[in-house]
């Protein structure tokens, strides 16, 4: 006697997967783009944070700007009402914050985005923060930061 299956996909449930993939973010093609990714010494949070790393090191090298990851203010994350930011490019005249969001981590709640402006105002700092998949390869996060930061 054949034994019987404890469990068993129907067959409408074999009708609902997906036929194509998403196409949101570039499939990891490179050697190099394998994890873990490393940013000045400490482990990236994303691979785009990487890429946008590696775009701050090329426009770095253009213009001379320094630029810091993961800066803590007004206590970091050990205080209640810190904060940390990803990316704080030394720009003349205002320091500019850098804020790749994925859409997994930032839900498109207010709560993320507020805070990051509430820093951004009282620091007196430039804000940019963009959705990590409308920047979907390397060149993308290059273009697309020479073009923020005015370069």
């Amino acid at each position: 006697m054949a034994k019987k299956k404890l469990f068993s996909f129907s067959r409408q449930a074999s009708i609902l997967k997906p036929k194509v993939r998403s196409v949101r973010a570039e499939k990891l093609k490179n050697e190099k783009d394998e994890p873990p990714f490393y940013i000045r010494g400490q482990v990236a949070d994303s691979k785009d944070e990487w890429w946008a790393s590696l775009a701050l090191e090329k426009i770095e090298a253009e213009t001379g700007w320094s630029w810091d990851y993961q800066v803590p203010v007004y206590g970091g994350r050990t205080r209640s009402g810190g904060n940390i930011i990803d990316f704080l490019v030394h720009t003349p005249g205002m320091w500019t914050m850098l804020d790749p969001m994925g859409r997994v981590w930032h839900t498109g709640h207010r709560e993320d985005r507020q805070q990051m402006q509430e820093v951004a105002r009282l620091k007196k700092y430039r804000l940019i923060a963009w959705f990590t998949d409308e920047t979907p390869t390397r060149e993308s996060v290059y273009v697309f930061l020479r073009d923020q930061l005015f370069v």
